[in-house]
Order: C-alpha cells, then structure tokens, then sequence
C-alpha cells in the first residue's frame, strides 16, 4: 500500500513538472502581431460621455450603475486588417445583447432576440470577422444591458489573425481546458469502476458520489472560464451550465461527508446539509422560473458555499481530533478541504482583481483547477486503500468461514457446514438423495498402526471421494470415520455407479499399497421416499441401509461388526 501511495505522488509530482516545463517550454509562437484593447475608448452611457478611458475605469466612471434596459456604447479606433490573412475581433459579452459596428457598418449582432423576448442571456465570448480595410477603422460596441448592476469589470477584446487569437486564448485557458476534459473523463470513468464494485462493496459510496463531483467541477470548469462552446453549442446556455454545476456542489459535497463515517445519521449534519442544499437547489429553481437569475443569486450561494466549506472542515478537525477517521478517510476529506480552501481563496481574489485592487494573477486561472487534481489524486489515494482494506478483509472473512465449515484434516466440509447444507435443503422444493458412508477398519489401524496412519487413511479416502464424485455431489466428513454426500436429482441414476467407482478406486489402493485394508460402507436414500421430506428422516433411512451393508460386509468377511 505504502508503494502504491509514492508511486500516486510521484505521478502527482510528475505531472505539475510536466504542467510547469508545458507552459514555460512550448508558448506558442504569433506570426502576426495581438492586439489587446484595454486603454483609449470612448463611453457613452445615459448621456453622459467618457474620452480616453481604461476598460478597467469604466465601472468606476459609471458608479457601477448600469441596470436593465440601459445602453452602453464602446468606441475606439483599431489597425487596419488588411495586414492579417484572416482578421478577427474577439471579446466577451456579459448578461447583454450587441450590436458590432466596424465604420458605421453593423458586422454582427447577436441575441436581440432573446432580449426581446425576455429570456435569459449569459456570458460568452464572440468571434467576429472584421472586414478587411487599409486604414484604421472605427470600432463600436453597442451593449444592451439585460441584467442590473453586472457590467462591474470589462475584458478587453482581443484582435490579430484568427489563428493566433485563438492559439493565445486557448493557450492562456490551457491549463482550466485540459483539467475540465481530464475531471470529466476520469469522473465517468471513475463513476463507472464505482459502480461495478457496489454490490460487492456497499461502503464506497463516498467515492461514487466523488466522481459525480468530478464531472460536475470538469463542467463547471469550462463554463467558468468561458470554453465549452469551443466544444458544443450550448444555444446560450453555457453560462447556465456554469451556475447548474456550481450550485450542486454544495450538495454533493455534503452526500461525500455524509457517507464518510456515516455523518448522515447525526441530526445536526442531517439539518445543516438538508438546509443548505435545499436552498442551493431553490437558487436554480428560481432561475428557471423566472423569478430571480442565478448570477444575481449568487451572493447567497457563496454565503452557502462558505457555511458547507467550514463546517466541513470542523467536522473533519472534530473526526481527526477523535481519531475516528481511517487513513482512506483522512486523505480523501484532506482533497476536500484542499478543494474548498481553493474556491474561497479564488472567488477572494477574483473580487478584488475585478475592483482593481490587486493585480491579475495565476490565482484566478490555476489555483481551481490545482485543486480539482489534488482532489483526483487524494481520491486515487483513497480507493486504493479503501480496495486493499476491503478486499484483504474480505479474505480473511473467506478464510475464517472456511475454517468454520471445513474440516482440520480433509478440507472438506465438516458437521456445521453439513447442518447447514441440510438447512437450505429443507427450504427448498428441491429432490435429492443423501449417500451415508463409513470406513471400515479405521479403529484397528488406529490401535494398531497409531493414529497417524489412521489420519493417512482418512486424507486418501477423502481424496478419492473427491476424484469419484467430482462435482456430482456435495460430500462432507460428519464424524470420525462418517462421511456423507448428497446428490441432486440431474444425477439420480449415477448413484450406484458412483459407490461402485469409489469401491473400485479403494480396491486399486490396496493393491498398489498393502499396508492396510481400505474400504468403506454405503447406504442411500431419496427425498421421495419420505413423505415429510425431512432431510434428517433421510438422512436416518440412509444411514440404516448403510448399516445393513456394513452388517453384510462384516458378515462375508467373518468380522463381528461394531453396531
């Protein structure tokens, strides 16, 4: 176990070496020249208007007061394209319709339509074609602001060759693009191995819901950083999707603690958790209605998701403190609790970027998508172990039955395990027939040859027992010298062919090895032939008979039998 938890942080530590090497290594080289529009714009907005101004000092120039139905007009003068082969013009549009003017010319223009209509329109980034011209051009975006209050930061579009705008967004996401792909494929790969193991293993619950959380955050990482429609056209829902996959990690979250030393059971989790997620999901349940749009419910989430964030991390501290928590537990809530610090700490300095506060940093494109990792691998960790418990404890409850229901010296079933097999028979409407055996002559070997070779004897008449009835019967040793073996009714008329194979193997014994006389008497009985069908009035009814033959036997050999 030690090895294959160095090895999973070797992995670990390899693949951030890789991730480090990637991005400092194999930047992407621009043929042409990027663009990046964040200074000298003009603003027009409820008829006031702004000269000269950074896309960063907008909000403040506006009091951060734009609300719905308002326009916002963004003017500046841009290169001209007929430089580039394939010019392009990239930016983001927030809870707004647009229309794109290139030279008074409207070149694009997109969701009107649902602003008309009332509908709901998120977040995304647009890439437009710019016509192609050998002067500087005059660009404007007209906004139609559909959601109050949410226009408290811009991004500045982005313009170049189409190919080397796109290789610099997609490289500059790279990190959130690959860690939103590898969460979701290995989560439904996870989820699917989880769920092969769940019958055999009942208590892997919290694994099964971890990689629920691990598709959910992949989601949730390409609609936060804006890079699921380079996959799928979502129609405009991307950002819905965002907030869907956001809000149910609270709950999720909570159902993984709750299986973690079965939390679940204690009342003050049960109401904390059944609160919190309630709401989160009323928060989307709002939405859909119409009532009020999760961006402007997002404030209460994030209330939430702090509350479900320490109150995790206390239950985790309380389990440790009392050392209820095994090593597979400590590891997966320490992924956990890595993940929730993250979030915090991202949606902290995401704030205070977007206010100009501090300056950009790697915290707001790589700190979530670290953690997300650091939780696969802390979850890794755990199945492991959780695997190796569970499958060497299931083997040594597999060797303790068998030791419980086996005999010492044959290994084939004892007395209990006979009782039992007798028990299920009677249960069912099953026919079969119960064969009694007895040894013969094993009290002579005992006294005289001792009971060593007495024990010889017995090991190779089980072993030819075995071989003669093979997998005919279930054959048991109930007593010193007693076996019994019980057939079902597909082989009713092997019986007698049976003894007589098990007869002729003990007569080659005592012709290769004449030391001591081996041989055994038989007696059988079938179900039908007792009206109760009582297993043990049959297995009475074969027992005489065996004894009749054993009389016989005695008889043909003038030897006093022991009755």
């Amino acid at each position: 176990m030690i090895k294959r938890i160095k090895f999973l942080i070797i992995a670990l530590l390899t693949f951030l070496l890789l991730v480090t090497i990637c991005h400092f290594l194999f930047y992407p080289a621009n043929a042409g020249k990027i663009y990046t529009f964040d200074k000298e714009w003009s603003v027009e907005f409820n008829e006031e208007s702004f000269e000269n101004i950074t896309l960063y000092d907008i909000p403040k120039a506006l009091n951060y007061a734009s609300k719905k139905g308002d326009t916002i007009v963004l003017s500046r003068t841009i290169p001209e394209s007929s430089s580039f082969d394939f010019p392009t013009l990239m930016f983001l549009s927030r809870y707004s319709a647009f229309d794109l003017f290139i030279d008074n010319e409207l070149v694009h223009s997109e969701y009107k339509d649902l602003l008309k209509n009332g509908d709901y329109i998120g977040c995304s980034y647009h890439v437009v074609p710019v016509p192609e011209k050998d002067h500087p051009m005059e660009l404007r975006l007209v906004l139609y602001v559909e959601e109050d209050s949410f226009y408290n930061f811009f991004l500045p579009p982005v313009y170049g060759d189409y190919h080397d705008v796109m290789r610099s967004y997609i490289f500059h996401n790279m990190f959130p693009l690959a860690s939103g792909i590898f969460l979701i494929i290995f989560g439904a790969a996870f989820l699917i191995i989880t769920l092969s193991f769940y019958k055999t293993l009942p208590n892997i619950l919290s694994q099964l819901f971890a990689s629920v959380l691990f598709i959910n955050l992949g989601l949730w990482l390409l609609g936060y950083f804006r890079l699921i429609d380079f996959f799928i056209d979502t129609k405009s829902k991307a950002t819905e999707i965002e907030y869907v996959s956001l809000y149910l990690m609270v709950p999720l979250t909570y159902l993984i603690v709750g299986c973690i030393q079965q939390h679940y059971r204690d009342w003050i989790f049960m109401v904390v958790s059944c609160t919190s997620s309630l709401i989160c999901l009323g928060l989307i349940a709002l939405h859909f209605t119409g009532v009020m749009h999760m961006n402007r419910t997002l404030p209460y989430f994030q209330c939430i998701s702090i509350i479900c964030s320490f109150f995790m991390l206390i239950i985790f501290f309380k389990d440790f403190k009392q050392k209820k928590l095994a090593p597979a537990e400590v590891i997966q809530l320490l992924g956990l609790s890595v993940f929730a610090l993250s979030y915090i700490i991202n949606y902290s300095a995401f704030s205070l970027e977007i206010r100009n506060i501090v300056p950009s940093s790697f915290l707001t494109t790589r700190m979530i998508p670290m953690a997300g990792l650091i939780f696969v691998f802390a979850n890794l960790i755990n199945y492991f172990i959780y695997l190796s418990e569970s499958f060497a404890m299931r083997k040594e409850y597999a060797s303790l039955t068998h030791l419980a229901y086996a005999d010492g010296l044959t290994d084939l079933p004892n007395r209990s395990r006979y009782d039992k097999y007798l028990e299920d028979l009677d249960k069912s409407d099953d026919d079969y027939c119960i064969v009694s055996l007895d040894l013969n002559g094993l009290k002579e070997i005992n006294d005289s040859d001792g009971h060593a070779a007495g024990d010889k004897y017995l090991l190779e008449f089980s072993q030819v027992l075995k071989q003669c009835f093979d997998d005919k019967a279930f054959i048991a040793r109930i007593g010193g010298d007693e076996f019994v073996a019980i057939l079902k009714k597909e082989h009713f008329d092997e019986v007698d062919t049976l003894l007589t194979r098990l007869k002729d193997a003990l007569e080659v014994k005592n012709v290769l090895y004449p030391g001591y006389r081996r041989s055994v008497a038989s007696g059988y009985a079938f179900s039908t032939e007792v009206e109760q069908k009582n297993s043990h009035s049959v297995y009475l009814l074969a027992d005489k008979r065996m004894y009749e033959n054993k009389k016989l036997m005695h008889a043909k050999l003038g030897i006093v039998a022991r009755i």
